[in-house]
């Protein structure tokens, strides 16, 4: 194929096939928000929507379901995937979308919000049955958390060599106010889980 059929927004697409994509990629983000229209058209074709959030610089790509004139839903393929999250992955989600938003409320000068490790095992402590066998605990803890970095809620970072997790915003997206609020319902029903 030549060059010159290629689209200029080629790795746009590429990437929005393949993961979210965030201002931090600040040259596949400026040709996404050169190029917005003529790629939500490219993925429009396709039965696929851009959820775009400027603000806090991500984009994924979103599946909605299409009616056709007739009332019947068109069946498509799914491409992306819908993962369904265990208790302890819920309940971490659903703890640090409530710690982003009191980091946003809060009069903080940066604009990412860093939690340590520690400060991760600490949220989610509280919320699970005691356990003689804290190395357990910490273990179910952590898997939950790497589970969290391979889904995008959470990105480690080295900051002053130590490891912490910086909350992507992308949860609010994912989790939004309303679904918080049924989670929250549904975690309060189940109380703790066991480890």
């Amino acid at each position: 194929m030549p060059p010159e059929q290629i689209v200029p927004y080629a790795p746009v697409i590429i990437r929005l096939l393949q993961e979210v994509l965030y201002h931090d990629d600040v040259g596949v983000w400026n040709l996404l928000l050169t190029h917005q229209s003529a790629v939500q058209e490219y993925f429009a074709r396709i039965g696929l929507q851009i959820y775009l959030n400027e603000a806090d610089g991500f984009a994924f790509l979103h599946q909605p379901e299409i009616e056709r004139d007739d009332g019947q839903t068109l069946a498509l393929p799914r491409l992306t995937r819908r993962d369904r999250l265990s208790y302890h992955l819920t309940l971490l989600c659903v703890l640090l979308r409530e710690r982003l938003d009191q980091f946003d409320a809060s009069t903080s000068d940066s604009d990412r919000l860093l939690l340590s490790t520690e400060e991760v095992r600490e949220l989610m402590r509280p919320f699970l049955r005691e356990r003689t066998n804290e190395l357990t605990l910490i273990k179910k803890i952590d898997e939950t958390v790497t589970r969290a970095a391979e889904l995008g809620f959470v990105r480690r970072q080295t900051v002053a060599d130590e490891d912490q997790w910086e909350v992507r915003r992308i949860i609010k997206a994912r989790i939004d106010a309303d679904i918080l609020s049924e989670i929250k319902a549904k975690l309060e029903q189940y109380g703790t889980a066991d480890v």
